[in-house]
């Protein structure tokens, strides 16, 4: 501070403060090393008309604020600069953030921007106060949006700003297009007139329609005819396919109009109608786990022993009859001894007690260890066994 006072009392004071400014500004711009060179000229433009403006803010700080003390105009006249620049910093932070808008610190810049055009009226008049309006805070801010612009575009090429002022610009730009017919692009200037007289012989044409014949050969109808057929010939449609297809395609679709308000057009709120082959898969799908359903049910739940045998030739296509129900515990154990007492097979034990052939030999084990050998039974034939050392015949 006692530097500042010390220049402040100086002849240079001014141009002092304008250097030591533009220092200050430098420092900042030379954060931007890893943009363009476009991105640094910008920068170093904007600096330059920051300092023309602040020489603006000097003689306006004397001539109309009354700051006669050379140390208070120093301490004071470059506090809109200061904070342009400061905006505008704050401005490019936040355009290189997610969000990617200048957000208040954007609008603030102009806000600022448009205060200082008043000092340069006031100090040079409507002539000089326009060139240092223009050259200073105009130029300056102008020129601090570009570098952000710039600086935006060189990290992400796809982006584009999000400001309320870059979104005014576009929709103004978007619909100036539209107005002067030019919104579609790659079309050259033939292509234009063609269209924009086909637009217009479609309407003529319509006019045309909706007076009576009569009326037509008045001075009104002769004029649109005459009209209709320089329009019909600067359309080129009688040797272009594809421009007259155009034309009466949308000649066909304003002749028509009236018909939209009683065209029939299904109810959004119905149930849309389902795929017919997706229903069509649906449905076998269905009446096969219906007839599996069915199948199973046939049959009651039984080991896997008792299931009845598949149909062979021999069996004439006929199953086998449903086997008794389940004997419980102490009766399949009687007739398990009583096959062990009369000489029965496993199988044909296990098929009388309804039991699982490993449980019927597991029984026959222990008979056999607590009352000896099995007995043989006589009734079923049986293989003799054969004789050791037997000649073989």
């Amino acid at each position: 501070m006692n530097v500042l006072l010390a220049l402040a009392h100086t002849p240079g004071a001014p141009y002092v403060g304008a250097l030591l400014g533009a220092w200050l500004a430098w420092g900042t711009v030379r954060q931007l090393r890893r943009g363009t060179p476009a991105i640094r000229v910008a920068a170093l433009a904007a600096v330059g008309c920051t300092a023309y403006s602040a020489d603006t803010s000097w003689r306006f700080a004397a001539d109309f604020l009354d700051m006669a003390g050379t140390a208070e105009r120093a301490a004071l006249f470059g506090a809109a600069e200061l904070a342009l620049f400061s905006t505008a910093l704050m401005a490019r932070q936040n355009l290189n953030g997610p969000t990617a808008a200048p957000g208040v610190p954007g609008v603030l810049v102009w806000v600022i921007t448009g205060v200082q055009v008043i000092p340069a009226y006031a100090e040079s008049g409507p002539v000089g106060g326009t060139v240092r309006a223009f050259v200073g805070p105009v130029m300056a801010a102008m020129l601090w949006h570009l570098a952000m612009g710039i600086e935006l575009r060189h990290r992400t090429p796809d982006a584009s700003s999000n400001g309320f002022g870059a979104l005014l610009v576009r929709e103004l730009r978007e619909r100036l297009l539209s107005r002067l017919g030019i919104a579609v692009r790659h079309r050259d200037a033939a292509q234009i007139t063609r269209d924009r007289a086909t637009v217009r012989a479609v309407a003529l044409a319509s006019r045309l329609a909706e007076i009576s014949p009569k009326r037509r050969e008045s001075r009104r109808g002769r004029r649109i005819a005459r009209r209709l057929s320089v329009a019909v010939a600067r359309a080129c449609v009688g040797t272009d396919a594809e421009q007259r297809r155009k034309l009466l395609d949308q000649l066909a679709a304003r002749r028509n109009a009236v018909s939209l308000a009683t065209i029939a057009l299904p109810s959004p709120w119905a149930n849309t109608a389902a795929d017919p082959a997706a229903s069509a898969l649906a449905g076998q799908v269905r009446d096969q786990m219906a007839r599996a359903t069915a199948n199973v049910r046939q049959y009651p739940r039984r080991l896997f022993t008792e299931l009845p045998p598949l149909n062979t030739p021999d069996s004439g296509g006929r199953s086998a009859a449903r086997p008794p129900a389940k004997l419980g515990t102490s009766e399949a154990l009687a007739v398990i001894e009583r096959g062990w007492a009369d000489g029965l097979t496993v199988r044909e034990t296990a098929r009388r007690a309804t039991r699982a052939p490993s449980y019927v030999h597991g029984v026959f084990v222990r008979l056999d260890r607590e009352r000896g050998p099995r007995p043989v039974n006589t009734s079923t034939p049986r293989s003799p066994a054969p004789v050791p050392g037997a000649a073989k015949s």
